[in-house]
């Protein structure tokens, strides 16, 4: 069996540790593994079929791709030539984008802080305090927590240009939970909590520990993965007055926060699913 992992040059420099793992784990198995990085990617149409090149030349197709960077383009296209792709371009293009993400997540009946879609005009009804956020922002970049005029147009002018969330605040400020899933099945949910920062990402310093989920809280996870064919992601919860609602999904979750309060070997757990799901798919 042959696999690809996608990373860009940068991210690759900065996950060394976690790519290690995935070519411990492929040794284990027997698994030739190539990591493989986007900037070296070729891909487009000649003699009116799709085509990719990996450093100037056809490989030998893998059996399935890791995609670990965001570019629903490529995930497509590759999926397009026939192979399977870990997470899958509808994953990707949904969940990488917050707006499409709360549309279709909504449909389900899912609870979502009130949240307006916008650019960067002026919002003239504007809920304060609110959270502003860009749509396809990820890992608590670009989001502020904004409680008078002058906070918001302070915060619009440090947006990238493009969509903007405009969302109201959760009760429970600086608390948060992510619920790790592979699958159809929860890994496990770990409580981020800041007491210096509304937002509770690990990675800004907030802290964590495993979280128990209660039996109602199970179902509302399960009925949002029901709605999706996800590979591996972190579905993302806010407390309001104590309850669950949902935030968002991280299509390219990092792992950091696992590896530091559980044993559980993600990358591992990981790999037998994909390998289990595309054998599965070979003899359908």
């Amino acid at each position: 069996m042959l696999i690809w992992l996608i990373y860009s040059k940068e991210e690759a420099s900065r996950n060394k540790h976690y790519i290690t793992m995935y070519f411990d784990e492929c040794n284990r198995r027997d698994i030739e593994l190539i990591l493989v990085y986007r900037e070296d990617i070729e891909i487009g149409i000649r003699n009116g079929k799709p085509f990719v090149l990996y450093q100037g030349i056809e490989q030998d197709r893998p059996d399935f791709v890791i995609c670990r960077i965001i570019d629903s383009l490529l995930t497509k296209h590759l999926e397009i030539l026939g192979l399977k792709v870990f997470n899958s371009y509808r994953v990707s293009s949904i969940c990488n984008d917050k707006q499409q993400t709360y549309q279709f997540v909504s449909k389900g009946g899912i609870k979502i802080m009130d949240t307006i879609f916008t650019n960067k005009a002026y919002w003239d009804d504007m809920p304060y305090p609110a959270v502003i956020k860009p749509a396809h922002g990820r890992g608590g970049n670009n989001v502020y927590l904004v409680k008078n005029e002058d906070e918001y147009r302070a915060a619009m002018r440090q947006m990238p240009d493009f969509d903007i969330i405009i969302q109201k605040v959760a009760s429970d400020i600086g608390r948060d939970l992510r619920v790790y899933v592979i699958g159809k099945r929860i890994i496990v949910a770990i409580l981020r909590v800041s007491d210096t920062d509304f937002r509770s990402n690990f990675s800004l310093g907030g802290s964590a520990q495993v979280y128990t989920l209660s039996g109602n809280e199970r179902q509302l996870i399960y009925k949002i993965i029901d709605m999706f064919d996800f590979g591996l992601v972190g579905i993302d919860f806010v407390f309001d007055k104590g309850e669950l609602v949902f935030n968002e999904i991280e299509d390219v979750v990092g792992s950091r926060m696992l590896y530091a309060k559980t044993d559980i070997n993600i990358v591992s757990e990981y790999l037998d699913y994909m390998i289990k799901s595309t054998k599965a798919s070979v003899k359908a």
